[in-house]
């Protein structure tokens, strides 16, 4: 009955994913997973579904954006993962290294996820509630080597996607600690100096949206009331905020002056020789100077990254924002341990870099199905033969099908297989069957041969 008829409709923030885009994702993914895999990062797999308490905590913010999930009153409250990250720490938490034993994790260890993550966004475009994160993270090491690694896989990744202008900005959080301390940043009354210093940064990361002036704007803003943190930064902090920000020139000029605007600001110095280190090693692992730029204006992830920062974006695309980010948390296991336990990473959004390759041109969405041959039932009452011929396919590591559609004739099952997009045709009626040869029919190149049903095969090897 019509009252029974559901519209199909999906909810909003979610994706289908059809055969021509679903093919080309896939292959991006695997052009990423092998270079991932060249530089020894393993795969894991982690649930889709954790408990709650896992991913926030109790009263985390973050909580805002967890999928729940409903349970009965007694049950642990369960939620979806919001990222790679958090489980990773889970695992590496759950799974200490057992000299004795061999077992668990022996760090320091290098592991790449991939996989669909959840948050209850607004939906909006370019933001979904359930979308394809890949991650690529180094834990158990405090040294810049690691996160010079972060850099050289995603600048690697990048080129064996087949972009050519794209730019992985660096910065730390180390330096922009100093500049609260720049910024004379202290406790307010009740309000620490940290979450002070917290606010401020989320204005500052604001800076590619809103611009430079309303962002200084932003900083000298008085609170609403006591417990407000926001900065109110006097005259002098905002200049001297701005001239760091204004910082120009090649990276090594601009870690010379800032090293000079930062004299006697430890924290700072640490910061900027830890980019020193990391762009000496990226260099190293083949990553030329122009793609990873010093970028002083970089400050996410305030709530976890503990030195430096990095996020990558296309130059000839710069709507779709940062496609690749990440940088150094050595603070995360902790709430699972009690310790701390150094590590670095990043995340790439895949689908946004899925939609922003498609804008620039670099995906191929020609491949509308994983079927290599299409056999069509030209003779009666063999369709047991064509079954044989597609099963001997198979097994010989080709993708076969045999054509379904119930007109048999040569022109519809012909058009059908041009529409599946199929690059092949094998034509055997009985004059073939008799003599025991097949037609391959190549679909792009309009070749046709006649060959030895056994030799059939050896043809698509």
């Amino acid at each position: 009955m019509a009252e029974d008829i559901v519209k199909p409709e999906r909810p909003g923030g979610f994706s289908d994913f059809l055969p021509p885009d679903y093919l080309a994702r896939e292959r991006m993914i695997r052009r990423i997973e092998k270079v991932f895999r060249s530089f020894g990062f393993d795969p894991v797999e982690t649930p889709r579904i954790e408990f709650l308490k896992t991913l926030a905590g109790e009263t985390s913010d973050t909580g805002k954006n967890i999928f729940h999930i409903k349970t009965t009153p007694d049950d642990e409250p369960l939620a979806m993962p919001f990222d790679h990250t958090v489980p990773l720490a889970r695992i590496l938490a759950a799974n200490p290294y057992d000299s004795r034993r061999k077992t668990g994790i022996r760090l320091p260890w290098r592991r790449m996820a991939v996989g669909p993550v959840f948050r209850s966004d607004t939906p909006q475009s370019g933001r979904y509630r359930q979308f394809c994160q890949f991650d690529a993270d180094i834990a158990g090491t405090a040294s810049m080597l690691a996160d010079a690694e972060i850099v050289a896989v995603t600048f690697h990744a990048m080129k064996a996607l087949g972009v050519e202008r794209f730019k992985i900005r660096l910065n730390n959080r180390k330096i922009l600690n100093g500049l609260a301390e720049l910024a004379h940043v202290r406790d307010r009354g009740e309000v620490r100096a940290d979450d002070i210093t917290k606010e401020m940064m989320r204005i500052l990361d604001k800076l590619d949206k809103i611009g430079l002036e309303k962002v200084m704007a932003e900083l000298q803003i008085e609170p609403a009331d006591p417990l407000d943190t926001a900065p109110q930064l006097s005259d002098d902090a905002v200049r001297s905020i701005r001239a760091f920000l204004d910082l120009k020139g090649e990276n090594e000029e601009k870690l010379r002056r800032c090293r000079k605007v930062f004299e006697g600001v430890a924290v700072a110095q640490e910061g900027i020789q830890e980019l020193e280190e990391i762009l000496a090693y990226s260099q190293a692992m083949g990553v030329p100077t122009k793609f990873a730029e010093i970028d002083f204006s970089i400050a996410r992830g305030l709530d976890y990254y503990t030195g430096p920062v990095m996020e990558t974006i296309l130059l000839d695309a710069p709507e779709f924002g940062s496609i690749f980010g990440g940088g150094r948390y050595n603070n995360l296991v902790a709430r699972f341990t009690g310790k701390e336990l150094p590590a670095t990473g990043a995340s790439m959004g895949v689908d946004r870099l899925f939609a922003a390759l498609t804008h620039l041109g670099l995906m191929d969405r020609s491949e509308q199905t994983v079927s290599q041959v299409m056999i069509l039932r030209i003779a009666k009452d063999r369709d047991s033969d064509y079954l044989q011929m597609a099963s001997d396919l198979r097994r010989a590591g080709i993708n076969a099908e045999v054509c379904l559609i119930e007109d048999t004739t040569f022109k519809r099952q012909f058009n059908f297989a041009i529409s599946r997009g199929v690059k092949y045709l094998l034509i055997r009626g009985e004059d073939e069957f008799e003599k025991g040869t097949v037609q391959v029919k190549n679909l792009e190149t309009r070749e046709q041969v006649e060959m030895p049903g056994s030799e059939l095969a050896n043809y698509f090897m």
